[in-house]
């Protein structure tokens, strides 16, 4: 059995009550995205919060929305943010992104979107919400 968690050097993310666990691409994502003068970034499909935390540990000044449409995964993301030093700067919004409004501005917009467009579901809803098109699909990012 895997670990409910993925340890990195300065935070945790549990990720045992989401979907989608830690996984390379959003390891990737977060350690690529370019930075460079960034004060605000939105993280669509936030999941475990795994991208907000990499991004907030890169960028000191940034403050950071990550949605998540999921209630169990957006509740561990919050926890997950909650147990970080920089629980100050990154709120994490439980919407759906299609109905998500905001006077903010972003420098940065970030996703690790689902990937699977005509693919077998799964029996599991909350799975199949992370990784197929279905609820976000690449013409609404």
């Amino acid at each position: 059995m895997s670990n409910p968690f993925f340890q990195f050097k300065q935070f945790t993310v549990w990720h045992d009550k989401c979907a989608m666990k830690v996984g390379t691409d959003g390891v990737l994502l977060g350690a690529w995205a370019d930075v460079e003068n960034t004060f605000q970034i939105l993280d669509v499909g936030t999941g475990t919060g795994l991208i907000a935390l990499m991004l907030a540990q890169r960028t000191p000044l940034a403050r950071i929305t990550a949605i998540e449409i999921d209630e169990e995964a957006a509740e561990q993301a919050r926890i997950n943010v909650a147990h970080s030093s920089w629980a100050d700067r990154i709120d994490v919004v439980c919407k759906n992104f299609r109905s998500f409004e905001t006077e903010d501005k972003y420098n940065l917009i970030v996703s690790n979107p689902p990937y699977f467009i005509d693919a077998l579901h799964c029996p599991d809803k909350q799975r199949n919400m992370a990784r197929h098109t279905c609820e976000l699909n690449y013409e609404l990012l």
